[in-house]
C-alpha cells in the first residue's frame, strides 16, 4: 500500500502530539471514511473494515479498563 504524501503528514502529526494509539486509530479511520475526493469508494471500504478490525478490541480493552477504575 502506498502512502501519500497528505497521509505521511497525517501521521506524523499523530506521532508528535503523543495522542494515544486508538484515538489515532479512530481518527484515520474517520478521516479515510469521510475522504471522498482522494479515495475510491471500493479501496475506502477496504480500508474502513481493515481499522474497525483493529480498533474493536483496542476499544472494549479502554471499555472494560475504565469500568475497572470505577469498582
Amino acid at each position: 500500500m502506498n502512502i501519500t504524501p497528505q497521509e505521511e503528514s497525517l501521521i506524523k502529526a499523530f506521532r508528535e502530539t503523543d495522542f494515544p494509539p486508538l484515538f489515532v486509530l479512530i481518527r484515520v479511520r474517520n478521516d479515510i471514511a469521510n475522504d471522498i475526493g482522494n479515495i475510491e469508494e471500493s479501496q475506502r471500504d477496504v480500508i474502513v473494515k481493515t481499522l474497525e478490525k483493529y480498533i474493536g478490541p483496542l476499544w472494549e480493552d479502554y471499555h472494560d479498563g475504565k469500568s475497572r477504575k470505577r469498582l
